[in-house]
């Protein structure tokens, strides 16, 4: 492999937002190398192994918009159900395309706590983020990462599905590594601009991805991050519902290394039944610490 192309593979390892390395297993290992617990979420799809062929999935995937009709007025059936704390799982499938490797398929995995309160007759939902991890990668993101980031809020919107009740989680636009002046903002393209903040406390603009493999070291991005979820209210169980997006933006602004200076192209997987949102309900209380020790028997 030449050198232009170890530059472009090892750029792949951090394309996907905010990866994590994998264990020997196939599932996601923290930054110590011990493999954290996960669900099976089938598998991947990657050049040469199981699953739909990436040479069918390219070009751009509609990541969906939001219902229309929906209300912020939640339903009793809503409050009921929804009101309290919750542990949440969110899966995303992404795909780079890599030359020299072809299309390469990765799951990303996050975890966070969730509470969710009545306010008059709205739900309003707060999410923190407490661990992200990625199958088909591998990077590394210490934790400090996701819970560096702000918690976000919004206002839940409810609506009648052929199913019955279904709920929304408005679509956020989330800024890792910097600080926007509108949702809208485009990504900053080198680290002297001004918007970029050392969101991690490394030392480091942006946030940190440390690498391993052909090329090691450490990786600088900011990241746009956009979704939105919906799904079923259902009556019993945990809360399960998709997990929309495109995927979100990402630039590298620095590295360690040049052989890790690359960005690399990046689009959903058009593969949407692993883009998955999971709210398991949990006592009042937990913290990240304990959500990521309990990760294994809560999801």
């Amino acid at each position: 492999m030449t050198m232009h192309a170890w530059k472009r593979s090892r750029a792949l390892l951090v394309a996907t937002v905010l990866m994590v390395a994998c264990g020997d297993d196939g599932r996601a290992s923290d930054a110590s190398g011990d493999t954290v617990p996960g669900i099976d979420g089938g598998p991947i799809a990657t050049d040469g192994g199981p699953g739909a062929p990436l040479d069918a999935m390219s070009g751009p995937v509609d990541g969906g918009t939001p219902p229309v009709g929906s209300s912020t007025s939640a339903p009793p059936e809503a409050i009921d159900r929804m009101v309290g704390s919750f542990a949440l799982e969110a899966t995303f499938g992404t795909i780079s395309m890599v030359p020299f490797l072809g299309d390469q398929a990765a799951l990303g995995r996050s975890w966070g706590l969730v509470d969710i309160v009545q306010e008059g007759d709205t739900l309003v939902m707060t999410e923190r983020g407490c661990r992200v991890a990625s199958e088909g990668s591998m990077a590394t993101i210490p934790d400090a990462v996701p819970q560096s980031i702000a918690p976000r809020v919004a206002t839940l919107e409810f609506l009648e599905g052929a199913s019955g009740i279904r709920w929304v989680r408005p679509e956020l636009a989330t800024a890792v590594g910097w600080t926007p002046a509108s949702d809208t903002d485009t990504l900053p393209q080198t680290a002297d601009d001004p918007r970029v903040i050392d969101q991690d406390g490394d030392g480091q603009p942006g946030v940190t991805v440390s690498v391993s493999g052909i090329a090691s070291g450490d990786v600088y991005v900011v990241q746009w991050q956009r979704g939105w979820y919906e799904g079923d209210l259902g009556t019993s169980g945990e809360i399960v519902g998709e997990n929309h997006g495109d995927g979100g933006e990402q630039k590298t602004i620095g590295a360690s290394s040049m052989l890790l200076e690359q960005d690399v192209p990046q689009r959903a997987n058009p593969d949407t039944s692993m883009n998955v949102v999971r709210l398991v309900s949990i006592e009042a209380g937990y913290d990240c610490a304990r959500l990521i020790a309990e990760a294994g028997s809560l999801f």
